[in-house]
């Protein structure tokens, strides 16, 4: 105890201090980035903007078709997922804006849902003859896509999307947000994102 006493005596104060408080400010930041949401969208008079913090899009209100709780199969029942499902009408226009490390990114988080999906709603799947498509290649995508326009895509983006074709053909959306980003309810948010897809239609008439 003496010599530690005598040790901080003997030493500057101040670049022990200036360490000290440089610690826990990494440790203040470090807190806020684990709480900090994994997705966002913010909701602009002209378009949808998805932040993640692997990079981000954005959804022109006139390149979307159809928004909605996506919903699979149980027995007789619909039950929805916990996702805001978006159905959008040009490819070519939300392709081009996604980078191929937040592409690498929704392949990945959409790996569960995309397998829940083949499993409830691929017909040949309660007979038990789709074992295949569950298990590796069967949850990869073509690394090439074209689009209705012609538009050709290679890689990353063309595997998001062939999976975007997926999604749609078993579940009637390209782009899926999980909801646990939103601040409110589902059933309430999908009605304010109609709203903001009206009014963006007004102006644009007027």
């Amino acid at each position: 105890m003496i010599f530690i006493l005598f040790f901080f005596r003997e030493q500057p104060l101040i670049p022990f201090i200036s360490g000290l408080l440089a610690g826990l400010m990494m440790i203040f930041i470090g807190s806020l980035k684990l709480v900090e949401p994994h997705v966002s969208l913010s909701l602009c008079h002209d378009c949808l903007q998805y932040h993640h913090k692997y990079g981000g899009w954005i959804l022109k209100w006139r390149n979307i078709q159809r928004i909605d709780q996506p919903r699979i199969h149980l027995g007789w029942d619909l039950v929805p997922l916990p996702y805001i499902g978006l159905k959008i009408k040009d490819y070519d226009d939300f392709l081009t804006l996604i980078t191929p490390r937040l592409a690498v990114r929704l392949l990945t988080e959409q790996r569960s849902v995309l397998l829940q999906a083949l499993r409830n709603e691929q017909q040949d799947c309660p007979s038990g003859t789709c074992g295949g498509s569950l298990q590796g290649e069967g949850l990869l995508e073509e690394s090439r896509f074209r689009s209705s326009s012609g538009q050709r895509y290679e890689g990353v983006i063309a595997m998001l999307a062939n999976r975007m074709t997926r999604l749609r053909e078993l579940l009637g959306y390209d782009l899926l947000v999980p909801d646990n980003s939103l601040d409110r309810d589902p059933a309430e948010f999908i009605r304010l994102l109609h709203q903001y897809q009206r009014e963006s239609n007004l102006i644009q008439i007027n």
